[in-house]
């Protein structure tokens, strides 16, 4: 094929539109991959996060368990305490009043004794012991319940140990490192997902220009090869026609045969062409006919192995009901 300028141009723009399709696949391709890589890395955080937040809710139940354990121990002990003080309080001042009627007594009975009524400062004196006794009696009650108060706060103090929240601070802090870790994983994921969703476009963009270059190329060599053929069949008839000049008759082919064209030597210019014959030149037995004026008309036209009144045009240049 000769040399054509058009198609190199567009065979050009044909590559260039491939060279930077490729170049974008190359990009999405890296970008796709930089992409699922921090994807498998968010995922990994996100593993990492679950796991440290179900031992930081672990850690926190048990210390809420064990702060709620010291807080029923303990508030046993203030039940107790709350329960004698009152009690207390009451006996004591039953007891601060004893104690006084009982000074009275012995007071009043010192003073009978003194004025000699021994009878009477026995009586006060007997009313005075009595008073004793009794403030004696709620003095052991008072310090009975003291004692049932140090006893449930000795108990309290042996049972209840202090909430240890290390474990839980300690989780928490875990926690709160593979969650930074993920929040930036997947801030690093969506920016590259964005990076290869833009790519993906890009490439988008090029292929479809690609396509078009390759189809614009395709279409115009598909034009030259036809114009190329055309001008061949035309350069033929050109030597086909100097071979009229120069022959008695000369080989061509009609209709996918060999055909024997012979030029009229009677000076109508009319040119007989003979075809699909038995005969290695397209005449013979069973051959068509075809008669052609000059000025390239054809006017008349019988196919192979016919009948010769079974034309298709006849000798007017009119096609009959067979054509």
């Amino acid at each position: 094929m000769a040399h054509n300028y058009e198609l190199d141009v567009l065979r050009q723009h044909e590559e260039e539109a491939f060279r930077r399709k490729q170049e974008a696949f190359a990009r999405y391709e890296s970008a796709r991959g930089e992409a699922s890589a921090a994807y498998d890395r968010m995922q990994a955080a996100w593993a990492e996060r679950c796991a440290a937040r179900d031992t930081m809710n672990r850690e926190f139940e048990a210390m809420k368990s064990s702060s709620e354990a010291y807080s029923r121990i303990w508030e046993e002990f203030r039940t107790v305490r709350d329960t004698n003080n009152p009690r207390i309080e009451s006996l004591r001042q039953e007891a601060d009043y004893e104690h006084q009627q009982m000074k009275n007594c012995f007071e009043r009975a010192g003073a009978a004794y003194q004025y000699g009524d021994k009878a009477e400062a026995k009586v006060l004196s007997e009313e005075g012991h009595a008073h004793r006794e009794r403030r004696d009696a709620l003095n052991e009650e008072v310090g009975e319940l003291i004692r049932e108060i140090k006893e449930a706060k000795r108990n309290a103090e042996s049972r209840a140990s202090k909430t240890d929240s290390s474990a839980y601070r300690s989780a928490r802090s875990l926690f709160d490192r593979a969650k930074s870790r993920h929040e930036s994983m997947e801030t690093e994921f969506k920016r590259l997902k964005a990076v290869r969703d833009s790519c993906k476009k890009e490439f988008d963009v090029y292929q479809d220009i690609y396509l078009k270059a390759k189809d614009e190329f395709r279409r115009r060599l598909e034009e030259v090869k036809a114009a190329k053929r055309d001008n061949e069949r035309r350069m033929t008839d050109k030597v086909n026609m100097a071979l009229v000049k120069t022959k008695p008759f000369y080989l061509g082919s009609i209709f996918g045969h060999n055909a024997k064209v012979v030029p009229r030597d009677d000076g109508s210019g009319a040119t007989d062409v003979y075809f699909a014959g038995l005969a290695e030149a397209g005449d013979g037995l069973g051959h068509g006919h075809a008669v052609i004026d000059r000025y390239g008309n054809v006017t008349y036209l019988r196919d192979a192995w016919t009948d010769h009144s079974d034309y298709l045009i006849n000798d007017r240049g009119r096609p009959t009901h067979n054509a």
